[in-house]
């Protein structure tokens, strides 16, 4: 076939309808709605999207309300993403040097971790290069200092980002700032916006409730009902909403969900737009800067090199959603203080993204797209509902005092850690694929420091306690709120990382009997072990035993105290419970189990032998691995 004769082939038309039927086909009598399946919002996700099913009006243009395809006509080629990883230092000289030579490399925004260096003296912040480059800074505990530091310094001009969300912030903490705390930060917020009206300092953040376990349209409509709440507060402080939403800014995590990820931020585009136009603000007005970091949440001191293929999916998904300003976690990140290697690989990820996928050349890449599109549509929907839910019940704060909305985040990060304990969602390295031989990290704990516990009347007596020499650490005011229940931050990992280190200082090992030849026993074997290793358990295997006879001289010669026998059902048949019995015979306290899960007609008959459990496909990992840890470490015996 010539060339152009392949140039002019064309696939035939097919319907919806013959994709089913084809795929139904080859489900063996299964219907086509099995490949359903439900996400954590409960969308219905379809294996297969086009026209038919995407019954709705798509945007055709960016840069047009609703704005779900991005807030400029030219996307990234017009307003192109900043790279603002956060600089992570233990004083200001090692910021200050970390910072230029990121800046240097491709870096494009001043951003670092205040929380890490509250030693940070007014000399060492007034070197950093503040008005060359645009901030984007989430001050937490320290805007008041930040704040009382700028307006000392008073740079001749300054943009981007510097600011806090109290909301956010305190309710980690289990508080909901009272009257005098957000008085003082009306105060800092007024005074900024007089001296750098390029400066966003409401920071809305809602990577608190994300690490809680929210869902896409939770954090939505949280976000939402920040805004409402900033909004309100500062009318009665004789703002307008517009002039509210010119000092705001919103960040995201974004965590593993690929498409659910990006869809996120198109919706949350969308219910902006609406909820600015309740207020009667429109056109650029709406554009608010969205920052989006790689979710803490979804990383893990197991195997921690996989926390990079973790991170720059993320990253990637933030940048289709559309960002302004993306910062990607350093994949070791949780031994304390990042190594070089990690901070490198981190600053590095934007600039692939950017000059090697040439992501900033492309106009939303995701538009068009049925699968988005409608997951964009559903986000939008159900964000909204769960929004004017919000606040009907009273708005951000009755709903973190009545503990409804941490209720809401326990039940869904219940099932996202269940989800993981069952390995219906896999982690590499994590829940599956463990390597109990990776070098251990070793954790380079960060500074640790006293905050003051000031008690202030008003901005202006922060402002006056000021030298050269005053630090973040001295200028901090004490946390006063009414008392909730904490949205607690997480992450999904952390169960396999104590199971892990349990496993690893009593030396956890057991013993599989293999039954049968290689081809018998390996599929359970190999299945076996993975379960142990997830829980840190290295397993010793026997040769292939044939016999009776064989399995207990294995038992006899390795002398450990938990085994699991692994083989075909017919080898069970032939002599497993007589193998249970022969091994308790030897040693009555040391736990026998079966790989695969028995028939409930033969069970009866194992369990009379002395079986102690099974290990199947579907089982909480976490329970039965705790259970076997309490075994060998001998808090309990199987007896």
């Amino acid at each position: 076939m010539e060339i152009q004769e392949m140039k002019a082939q064309r696939f035939p038309k097919v319907t919806m309808e013959e994709w089913e039927k084809a795929a139904e086909a080859s489900l063996k009598g299964k219907p086509f709605t099995a490949l359903h399946a439900a996400t954590y919002e409960q969308i219905l996700l379809k294996p297969l999207y086009g026209a038919e099913t995407a019954t709705l009006d798509v945007e055709q243009y960016p840069g047009f309300p609703s704005y779900t395809r991005g807030f400029y006509k030219g996307g990234y080629a017009e307003v192109p993403w900043k790279n603002a990883h956060v600089i992570k230092a233990d004083n200001g000289a090692i910021l200050k040097e970390k910072l230029m030579v990121a800046l240097k490399e491709g870096q494009d925004a001043i951003a670092f971790s205040a929380e890490d260096i509250p030693a940070m003296t007014f000399t060492e912040f007034s070197a950093l290069p503040l008005e060359k480059y645009p901030l984007y800074i989430n001050t937490k505990d320290h805007f008041l200092a930040i704040a009382s530091f700028l307006l000392k310094l008073k740079p001749d001009k300054l943009t981007g980002i510097a600011g806090t969300d109290s909301i956010s912030l305190y309710a980690q903490k289990g508080l909901v700032p009272d009257e005098r705390l957000l008085a003082l930060q009306a105060e800092a917020i007024t005074e900024l916006k007089k001296a750098f009206p390029k400066l966003r300092t409401i920071h809305i953040d809602i990577t608190p409730y994300h690490e809680a376990g929210a869902n896409a349209f939770q954090e939505i409509s949280l976000a939402l009902a920040e805004a409402v709440f900033y909004i309100e507060w500062l009318k009665k402080e004789g703002w307008s909403p517009a002039e509210v939403i010119e000092s705001m800014s919103l960040h995201f995590a974004i965590g593993s969900q690929f498409f659910m990820e990006t869809a996120k931020l198109r919706a949350f585009r969308q219910c902006w737009t609406a909820l600015c136009q309740a207020y009667g603000i429109t056109e650029d007005r709406i554009k608010i800067p969205i920052g989006a970091e790689t979710s803490a949440f979804t990383l893990s001191k197991l195997d921690s090199h996989v926390n990079i293929l973790r991170t720059g999916s993320e990253a990637f998904s933030a940048v289709l959603g559309g960002v302004e300003y993306l910062q990607v976690r350093s994949f070791d990140e949780l031994r304390g203080m990042p190594s070089a290697l990690g901070e490198r690989i981190a600053k590095n990820i934007p600039l692939i993204l950017k000059n090697e996928s040439h992501l900033e050349k492309v106009i939303d890449p995701a538009g068009g797209s049925y699968y988005i599109e409608v997951l964009t549509a559903e986000l939008s929907r159900l964000a909204w509902e769960n929004f004017v839910t919000i606040e009907e019940a009273g708005g951000i704060i009755a709903g973190l005092k009545a503990g409804t909305i941490q209720k809401e985040l326990a039940a869904i990060f219940k099932k996202r850690s269940a989800d993981l304990a069952t390995r219906i969602k896999s982690m590499i390295g994590t829940n599956i694929y463990a390597d109990l031989h990776e070098q251990k990290i070793i954790e380079k704990p960060k500074l640790a420091m006293l905050l003051a516990e000031n008690t202030v009347s008003s901005f202006q007596d922060i402002r006056s306690q000021i030298d050269e020499e005053t630090t973040l650490a001295e200028l901090h005011v004490k946390d006063s709120g009414d008392e909730i229940i904490p949205v607690k931050s997480q992450r999904l990992a952390e169960p396999f990382e104590r199971l892990r280190e349990r496993a690893e200082r009593i030396g956890a090992q057991a013993g599989l009997i293999c039954l049968g030849k290689l081809k018998d026993f390996k599929q359970r074997a190999d299945f076996v072990t993975g379960i142990l290793a997830a829980g840190g358990i290295a397993v010793q295997r026997s040769i292939e035993c044939e016999t009776l006879e064989e399995a207990v001289q294995f038992v006899k010669e390795s002398g450990l105290s938990y085994y699991c026998i692994c083989g075909k059902d017919e080898s069970y048949t032939a002599f497993g419970p007589r193998l249970v019995a022969a091994v308790k015979q030897i040693n009555s306290s040391v736990g026998v189990e079966v790989a695969g899960k028995l028939p409930e007609e033969t069970k009866a008959e194992w369990q009379k032998a002395g079986l102690d459990g099974q290990i199947y496909s579907g089982q909480n990992l976490i329970e039965k691995v705790t259970e076997l840890l309490d075994h060998l470490e001998g808090v309990t015996a199987y007896e």
